[in-house]
């Protein structure tokens, strides 16, 4: 770093702290909550519902909370949604029928949008103005190191202990979080809010829309890699894909930040074309690999290419907008990301069901290079 750069304030880090204790809960339940509803009873369809009713509640609620946040301040919405975020674990564990798992499961995605949507703004804020994509790429590189080994964590309480000890502890855990998200600074935003601020004013803004369109395209190679990873390599014998996905962590959490400060110096589109060809290069070679190693390496090829990608575009669009527009202009972001996603998988399942795994990754490939298409031309 430069000396005449100015360093992170400790509140910086407190909310990097708080940001990794609630993605791990959320990480250690991926492998462990789809044998939970089996455990109640439920089928494997039964089990889509509950991960699409997370999945809706976060879609419903991220464009308020954006809208909330811009006009109250960032602090309420982030407290509210690390405790909702944080302690819904807990509630898990008493629930004993799959309607009660649906309630606590829309709880659980209402809080995780209401905290994602502030704690975006909030990194903004407090990363200093040189420095911003660095910080920005920093904070985002959280759920990455939680997937690293938050899942097996997970599984090996579930195995020795059973569900009641995992769910406490993620949840204390959440509690945790809740009491660090307290210690966070007011918003020096709060009180711009007094004009209207909306997602649909942060729209307005050109960077914005670019941020839009290309994070609902990304969303289909995400949901591809997240969704039907595991499948792809048990249809091809390419052995587990626990590794793979902590290569991807990896990758994301070195390529993020470095993408980042690339992007503070170079500037945003520089960053996010190269970064897009990275993932459509990965999610093609996905469509065609063959060998447990290629699967692997393919995978960390994507984590740098996301991690670029991600970085530069929480960047493009936080610097399209005034103070007044952060949180809103994050939550049109990520609500085309969940649309996306869950649009892209619902569609990506049924391409793999009557053509295979290969077209399916092949057309996030596809959906990749538009979105950098996108970029490139609307940045002209």
């Amino acid at each position: 770093m430069a000396r005449n750069q100015p360093g992170f304030p400790s509140s910086f880090y407190l909310s990097l702290l708080t940001t990794l204790l609630l993605f791990f809960g959320m990480q250690a339940l991926m492998p462990t909550l789809p044998l939970y509803v089996l455990y109640l009873g439920g089928t494997p369809a039964d089990n889509g519902l509950v991960m699409w009713v997370f999945a809706l509640a976060s879609l419903l609620v991220r464009p308020l909370s954006g809208v909330l946040a811009d006009r109250w301040g960032d602090r309420p919405a982030l407290v509210v949604g690390a405790l909702l975020f944080g302690g819904a674990p807990l509630l898990y564990a008493v629930c004993l029928n799959l309607p009660a798992l649906l309630a606590v499961r829309a709880v659980h995605g209402a809080g995780m949008a209401l905290y994602t949507t502030a704690y975006r703004a909030l990194a903004t804020e407090l990363s200093p103005p040189a420095r911003r994509g660095e910080g920005l790429g920093l904070i985002g590189t959280a759920s990455s190191v939680t997937m690293a080994v938050a899942p097996l964590v997970g599984e090996a309480l579930v195995e020795s202990s059973g569900f009641a000890l995992l769910f406490t502890l993620l949840g204390g855990l959440g509690l945790v979080a809740f009491g660090v998200a307290l210690a966070l600074p007011a918003s020096r935003r709060q009180g711009v809010g007094k004009t209207y601020a909306s997602v649909q004013r942060a729209l307005r803004e050109r960077g914005v829309r670019e941020g839009v369109a290309a994070m609902a395209l990304l969303g289909v190679p995400y949901g591809a890699l997240i969704g039907f990873l595991p499948l792809l390599a048990q249809a091809r014998a390419l052995g587990p894909t626990g590794w793979a996905y902590a290569v991807y962590a990896a990758a994301v959490v070195g390529g993020g930040p470095l993408a980042g400060r690339l992007s503070d110096r170079r500037g945003r589109r520089r960053v996010v074309l190269p970064a897009a060809v990275l993932v459509a290069l990965a999610a093609g070679g996905l469509a065609l690999v063959s060998s447990r190693w290629g699967m692997i390496g393919l995978v960390a090829l994507y984590g740098l290419g996301w991690g670029g990608l991600r970085t530069g575009l929480d960047a493009l669009v936080q610097d399209s907008v005034r103070a007044a527009l952060r949180a809103s202009a994050t939550a049109a972001q990520y609500t085309a990301f969940d649309l996306g996603i869950g649009l892209g998988s619902w569609g990506l399942g049924a391409l793999a069901g009557s053509m295979g795994y290969g077209p399916m990754f092949g057309l996030g490939a596809v959906a990749a290079i538009v979105a950098a298409l996108v970029v490139r031309f609307s940045g002209r």
